[in-house]
């Protein structure tokens, strides 16, 4: 026995009926061939199937390295962060909460990264990076101007974990093209619907996950991107001078965000396609992975805490670009005397000019 098919309109949902040659909706008056009508249903159910993903598993290297350095672990008291360093490191100050007590301790090993990201900013010019960024923030406390301060900035490879997946997805999306023009008489507003439809396969690689809980996942995204056409293949003379943290997210407890990054980015790249109309909002989407691999990384960032009004504030300046992230206060006292001088000077010439026009 034959299945009845039956269809509703992509523009308003009412159920199309059959007339002449078109499936014609009489809510909304528009018409459809049953071609493009079945085309429309096949690509909504690819848009609805459920995302999959498939990352290989990660084993971990124990670190075993030849190179002439020799390291010590270095343990913060105040915030728990166990890092590798230079064991000819001097005074060391935690690069995560500015503790200026951090123990050296015996190097036990640790995992051995995939590969690494060279330093290239060295410690005068992240200097100078943040000098140069603080000058746009108002009314900035001198505590951030202090140069004893500043040059407290640690070096750190930070830990993180690299995706890579080839990506196939499809995704549906709700357009407007909104079109106005008048007479002499009239302004008239026209909005043509649409129905778009996208699909098609990309390829991603070096996504990056943050890998340690004490670094904030915010500022390590904002101090993107790396170029990872300068990475190395890991050895441990690149330590020299600089602190390493370990990892303590592992690559599984990082899949969930990797996820999130190459779905949110896949829709990126699928969306500078619907240029040309007024608004388009996404509808549904699925997201497939494949070929996904796995890599442990440490990449160059420069780390400086300040103190101020019982807060910490965090900088990071990308070792490798020298970007700065980071949250400026404000010194309220700087700002009042700042607004009261503007005040008396605007007081002031108001007097003049009322003087003037009196006299």
């Amino acid at each position: 026995m034959d299945t009845i098919q039956s269809y509703k309109c992509p523009c308003c949902s009412d159920a199309l009926i059959f007339i002449g040659e078109t499936l014609h909706c009489e809510s909304c008056g528009n018409d459809f061939t049953l071609d493009a009508i079945q085309q429309l249903s096949e690509a909504e159910g690819e848009t609805q199937n459920a995302s999959k993903y498939d990352w290989e598993h990660y084993e971990p290297r124990s670190y075993e390295d030849n190179s002439e350095i020799n390291l010590a672990n270095y343990n913060c008291p105040s915030c728990g962060a166990e890092i590798t360093g230079d064991d000819t490191l001097g005074s060391t100050v935690c690069p995560y909460c500015g503790q200026s007590t951090i123990v050296k301790g015996q190097f036990e090993g640790a995992l051995r990264p995939d590969y690494i990201i060279p330093f290239k900013v060295d410690k005068k010019t992240a200097m100078a990076a943040f000098e140069g960024d603080f000058k746009n923030a108002p009314f900035l406390p001198d505590a951030f101007k202090n140069k004893k301060k500043i040059e407290e900035m640690a070096g750190v490879y930070v830990p993180f974990w690299m995706f890579d997946c080839d990506c196939n997805a499809a995704i549906s999306y709700n357009a407007e093209r909104v079109t106005t023009w008048s007479d002499s008489n009239y302004n008239y507003t026209k909005t043509d619907c649409f129905k778009l439809f996208r699909s098609g396969s990309v390829g991603f690689a070096n996504i990056p996950v943050d890998g340690s809980k004490k670094a904030d996942d915010a500022y390590m995204e904002a101090v993107e991107p790396f170029h990872y056409d300068d990475a190395e293949e890991f050895s441990g003379a690149y330590l020299s001078g600089y602190l390493a943290d370990k990892y303590d997210v592992t690559a599984e407890e990082s899949i969930e965000r990797a996820n999130e990054r190459v779905k949110n980015s896949t829709i990126s790249v699928f969306s500078d396609t619907t240029n040309g109309y007024t608004t388009v909002i996404p509808e549904n989407s699925s997201v497939s992975f494949s070929n996904g691999k796995i890599r442990y990384s440490l990449l160059p960032v420069w780390m400086l805490n300040i103190k101020y009004m019982n807060k910490i504030y965090q900088f990071a300046i990308n070792g490798q670009t020298g970007k700065v992230v980071g949250e400026y206060p404000i010194d309220n006292g700087k700002k009042w005397r700042y607004f009261a001088k503007v005040a008396g000077i605007a007081y002031a010439a108001a007097t003049v000019v009322a003087y003037i026009l009196l006299h």
